[in-house]
C-alpha cells in the first residue's frame, strides 16, 4: 500500500533533538486509510512523553506501572482532543528521529509488531536530522513483511525457522513510498514567498557546503560498531553451523544402527526398537539473544549506514568539481581581465 498525504509538521527539528541529549524523539501518527485509492494517509501527529528508565528491581515495579499508566494516559488525552476538534486520531503508526537514517533495532521490530498486529496497515516514518541539516529533507517509511510477522508472532529466531519462510535482512522491512502534500492555503503562502523580492537565505547554502567531515566520522564510526556486532553473529554461527552438522551426522549414525538392529531383531522374531530416544536428543542452539534477528538489524543498520555514506560522498565529489570549474572561470576572467589593461 502506497503513502499518500504525509504530514510532518509535528516532527521535531535539530534543536529538539540536541535538548534530548542522544535519546532518540519519537511520536505517535494518527491519520485514515483510504480503500478505494489503497493508500494511507498520515494527516497529523504528536510527541510521546520520554520514557522513564526501567528498573529491574521487584519494588520498582510499582513505580514502572505507574509511568507506563501516565504515557497511556497522556496519548489517550491527545487523542481525545484530536476527536473534539474534528481531527483525524486513529492510530496508524508512528515516528522516530535517527541519524543517517540508522533506526533498525529491537524496539523498533517490537513497536511494529505491536502496531502491525492491531492496524495491519500501520507504519513508521523515520526522520533523519543529519541529511535534512544538509538541504535535503529525509523521510522514510517502514514496515515488517509478511514473513517477519510471522516470525514475531511465533517468537523463533532460529537458523532453520528463518530459512523456511526466506528470510533475509533485505526483506524484513518493506520501505513504502512517500508522498508529501500540503494544503491549498501552504502551497499559496510557498508560492508567495518564493515570487516575493529579497535575497536568498543562507539556508540554501547548506546545498554546498562541503564540510561533511564530522557527520561522515561519526557514521563510519557507528558502522564499525556495527560490523563488529556482526562479526560476532558470523561467529556464533559458524560455531552453531559445525555442532549442527556434527549432531546431524551423529543422528544418521544412530537411525543406521537402529535400522540394522531392528532389521536383525525381526529376523530373530524379536519386537523393533523405537527410534523415540534418537527423536528426542536436543541439537545445539544458536548463542544469540534474539536467533537470526540480531545479524539481521546490524545488517540492515550497516547498509543504512553505507547508503548515508555513498549518497554523501558522491554529491561531494560532484561539489568539489563544480567548485573547481567556478574557479578556473574566475581564474580565466580574471587573466583575461589583466591582459587588456597591459594592452592599453
Amino acid at each position: 500500500m502506497a503513502l499518500g498525504k504525509v504530514y510532518v509538521g509535528g516532527l521535531p527539528d535539530d534543536a529538539t533533538s540536541k535538548e534530548i541529549a542522544g535519546e532518540s524523539c519519537q511520536g505517535l501518527l494518527t491519520g485514515l486509510v483510504t480503500a478505494e485509492e489503497e493508500r494511507l494517509e498520515i494527516t497529523n501527529c504528536f510527541a510521546t512523553a520520554r520514557s522513564e528508565p526501567v528498573l529491574d528491581d521487584e519494588s520498582a515495579q510499582p513505580t514502572n506501572n505507574q509511568n507506563e499508566e501516565v504515557k497511556q494516559q497522556e496519548m489517550l488525552d491527545m487523542l481525545r482532543k484530536f476527536r473534539n476538534m474534528n481531527i483525524d486520531y486513529e492510530l496508524v503508526g508512528f515516528y522516530q528521529v535517527h541519524p543517517f537514517g540508522a533506526c533498525f533495532n529491537q524496539d523498533l521490530v517490537d513497536s511494529l509488531n505491536e502496531y502491525q498486529t492491531s492496524f495491519k496497515d500501520g507504519v513508521v516514518l523515520i526522520y533523519d536530522p543529519v541529511k535534512t541539516r544538509q538541504g535535503q529533507l529525509s523521510l522514510k517509511a517502514y514496515r515488517l513483511s509478511v514473513a517477519a510477522l510471522d516470525l514475531c508472532a511465533k517468537g523463533d529466531w532460529s537458523p532453520e525457522a528463518v530459512k523456511a519462510v526466506s528470510l533475509t535482512y533485505e526483506t524484513m522491512f518493506e520501505e513504502l513510498p512517500i508522498t508529501i502534500k500540503n494544503s491549498r492555503l501552504t502551497n499559496v503562502m510557498i508560492a508567495e514567498l518564493a515570487l516575493a523580492p529579497g535575497k536568498v537565505p543562507e539556508k540554501t547554502a547548506a546545498h554546498l557546503e562541503l564540510g561533511t567531515k564530522r557527520s561522515l566520522e561519526k557514521c563510519v564510526r557507528t558502522m564499525m560498531s556495527n560490523i563488529d556486532e556482526m562479526n560476532k553473529s558470523i561467529g556464533a554461527f559458524t560455531k552453531y553451523t559445525s555442532e549442527k552438522q556434527r549432531h546431524d551426522a551423529n543422528i544418521f549414525n544412530m537411525t543406521q544402527k537402529r535400522e540394522v538392529e531392528n532389521e536383525q531383531r525381526k529376523q530373530r522374531g524379536e519386537p523393533p526398537i523405537s527410534f523415540d530416544d534418537i527423536k528426542r536428543l536436543k541439537g545445539p542452539t544458536l548463542q544469540t539473544k534474539n536467533g537470526m534477528l540480531e545479524s539481521f538489524l546490524a545488517s540492515a543498520d550497516t547498509e543504512a549506514l553505507a547508503e548515508f555514506c555513498t549518497k554523501v560522498t558522491g554529491e561531494n565529489i560532484a561539489k568539489l568539481f563544480l567548485a573547481e570549474a567556478i574557479a578556473i572561470d574566475k581564474r580565466d576572467t580574471k587573466d583575461r581581465s589583466t591582459s587588456s589593461v597591459s594592452g592599453r
